[in-house]
Formats: C-alpha cells, sequence, structure tokens
C-alpha cells in the first residue's frame, strides 16, 4: 500500500515488535521482534526474515493475571532473564544497522507504555535504545483500524483481524515473538488480500453515522453498486434541508 509510506518514513527495513509486561508496573517481562526488509511495493521479502527474543527481568512483581495469560512465571525470569540494559544491548545487536533506518511496528499504545515504564523504573544506561524505538515506532492498530472494524465501530484484537484474512496465528497468543510474527503477517496480509481489504473498508464507510443525510445515503447507494447522478444527490439535499 502506498499509503504506507507516509507512516514508514520511506523505511524499507522493519522490525515487528511486541512485549509482555507486569501487571501493575508494567516493565517489560518479555521482548519478541522480528526483522524484515521491504521491496519496492512494501511487500516483505520472505528470506530476510530474522527473529529476536528475550526475558528480562523485572523490579516489580510479574503480577496473578499476567502469570496466568503468558505462562511466564518468576521460576522463568530467574533462570532465563536479564536485565533491562543486558536486554537493550541485545536487541541492538540484533538491530545491528543504525537503528534509525528502521520504522519499528507494534499494535496498540502499551508497547510504548512499556518501553518509558521499564527505562524509568530500571533506568539502563543505554536507555537511548528505548527512546530510539519510540522515536520509530508506528502503531499498526491505529492504522489498520481506518479500515478495518467490527459492525459497532469497535477494533479487533489482532488474532481477530488475522482471522478477518483467513490466516492462522503463529502459535500461542502471549508470547511476544508469536504475537510479533502475528503481526508480521497482519502487514502482508492488507496488501496480498486487496480484496478482503476492500470488502471491509466498504463496511467501515457504509456503517459511518458522523455524515449528513445526504453523503451518507448516497455512500451507501454506491456500496450497494446503485448510481448516484449529481441531480438526485441535489435533490436529497434540498429534501433534507427542508
Amino acid at each position: 500500500m502506498k499509503i504506507l509510506n507516509k507512516y514508514l518514513k520511506n523505511h524499507k527495513k522493519l522490525i515487528f515488535l511486541d512485549f509482555e509486561g507486569t501487571q501493575f508496573s508494567h516493565e517489560i517481562i518479555a521482548l519478541g521482534a522480528v526483522k524484515v526488509a521491504l521491496d519496492e511495493n512494501n511487500r516483505i521479502i520472505k528470506d530476510s526474515i530474522e527473529t529476536f527474543k528475550e526475558y528480562v527481568k523485572p523490579l516489580g512483581a510479574i503480577g496473578f493475571i499476567v502469570e496466568s495469560m503468558t505462562g511466564i512465571k518468576e521460576s522463568i525470569l530467574k533462570d532465563e532473564g536479564v536485565s533491562a540494559e543486558i536486554a537493550f544491548e541485545r536487541f541492538a545487536s540484533f538491530i545491528s544497522d543504525p537503528i534509525e533506518e528502521f520504522s519499528f511496528i507494534v499494535f496498540g499504545s502499551n508497547d510504548s507504555k512499556m518501553i518509558i515504564e521499564t527505562i524509568n523504573i530500571s533506568k539502563p544506561s543505554n536507555a537511548k535504545i528505548g527512546y530510539d524505538i519510540l522515536k520509530n515506532h508506528f502503531d499498526f492498530l491505529g492504522f489498520i483500524s481506518q479500515f478495518i472494524k467490527d459492525d459497532k465501530g469497535n477494533n479487533y484484537s489482532l488474532v481477530n483481524y488475522l482471522k478477518i484474512f483467513n490466516i492462522t496465528p503463529h502459535g500461542v497468543s502471549h508470547d511476544p515473538l508469536n504475537d510479533a510474527y502475528d503481526l508480521m503477517m497482519l502487514f502482508d496480509a492488507m496488501d496480498e488480500y486487496q480484496d478482503i481489504l476492500l470488502r471491509e473498508y466498504c463496511k467501515v464507510i457504509k456503517n459511518q453515522n458522523h455524515f449528513p443525510k445526504p453523503i451518507l445515503e448516497a455512500v451507501r447507494s454506491l456500496i450497494e453498486g446503485k448510481d448516484v447522478t449529481s441531480d438526485t444527490f441535489i435533490s436529497s439535499c434540498k429534501e433534507y434541508l427542508k
């Protein structure tokens, strides 16, 4: 999609990023990422895909709800987790190229909040990496929700967006690497399945209720395959203004 260039700042290197965080302090406890390169049409070059996953030790407790949802327990973080500073350092090595060459794709606003809270609480000496990610991040939920919503105008979850495109999720949800991979597949699907995107976008337009009645009637008629002439539209406006 050409419209993506604006959001991606014309970057051809992307990292799809997902975090899991503590229940109360919102510190990062796990990081998953998928690095890709794009071709000239903003399609993912399949043999460019690289993955990264790291567990991170928080200063606060995980929390029962997060533990139940993610399966990440204190024992896992004790055995496999690293400090936020080491996690940032390893992630920078994974990025390898200059960070300003990348767009970091997230789903929703929670990931950004977790970066900020982790920096504020752990105070890693290499916090600039986190701030650089925030500077170049792109909330894909905010983008796709312009074109696809449910019948009540609400956003879907990542998994349910995949279902719209008939795509099976990559493993169990709330594993950060699986979720980052799912986000990558959703990004690719919007361009690959233009017929589905068009169908869903027409639904969004048809369900709009903030347009004036003459415009709404004209739009709905057009979506339903009915022709709307200028005379018909002007007549509808006159009727509306009586």
